[in-house]
């Protein structure tokens, strides 16, 4: 099913029969309807899919905060474009045969931000304690920008996203875990 945004002058998104309608930088294309093949895929294909599909799962939950930090190095591609295709190539690793996100080599932001440094991160009582100082070479440059967390829980795979929860000039934050929190290992990322 397609949906048109202008009426009948206006371009469409989604399959109209054998067209198939997309927006891509601000331009509305159309083209037919890609047709299946008869071959099977190889295992590069399969293994390149496999891939495709878990680094798409891993950024689907934090897409709106990539689309604000991540800024890519040309206009031709669009951040989630160019954090897929980071993360595509830098950030998946193979485990025993099976393909994991090395959170390592997770880059939730590209371009210029201004850092904060983590002094201490506590987890007590599925309470989250995290202070920071600021980074001495900017000085009060930003000092009310807001903090927002990402956590990833290793086990469940799961994303957490805490958007604007401080501002920088605070130096602390606490906040409580959602009750299906359970700490087998996890991973945070700070951004403001």
């Amino acid at each position: 099913m397609g949906k048109m945004d202008n009426g009948l002058t206006g371009g469409f998104r989604g399959k109209l029969g054998t067209l198939v309608g997309a927006k891509m930088n601000g331009q509305y294309i159309v083209r037919n309807a890609p047709k299946k093949g008869g071959r099977q895929p190889t295992l590069a294909q399969l293994n390149h899919r496999q891939k495709f599909r878990l680094v798409s799962k891993f950024l689907r939950p934090i897409n709106k905060v990539i689309k604000r930090f991540f800024d890519p190095d040309t206009e031709a591609k669009s951040k989630l474009n160019v954090a897929l295709a980071y993360h595509l190539k830098e950030a998946v690793k193979q485990v025993e045969g099976e393909y994991v996100i090395d959170l390592e080599k997770v880059v939730i932001t590209k371009g210029i931000l201004l850092t904060i440094f983590v002094d201490q991160v506590l987890l007590e009582n599925k309470e989250f304690t995290i202070t920071w100082s600021a980074n001495p070479l900017f000085n009060r440059i930003g000092a009310t920008d807001a903090l927002t967390l990402i956590l990833y829980q290793k086990s469940t795979k799961s994303l957490f996203v805490f958007e604007n929860v401080a501002k920088r000039d605070a130096m602390e934050f606490k906040f409580q875990l959602p009750g299906s929190f359970e700490d087998t290992g996890y991973a945070l990322w700070g951004l403001c």
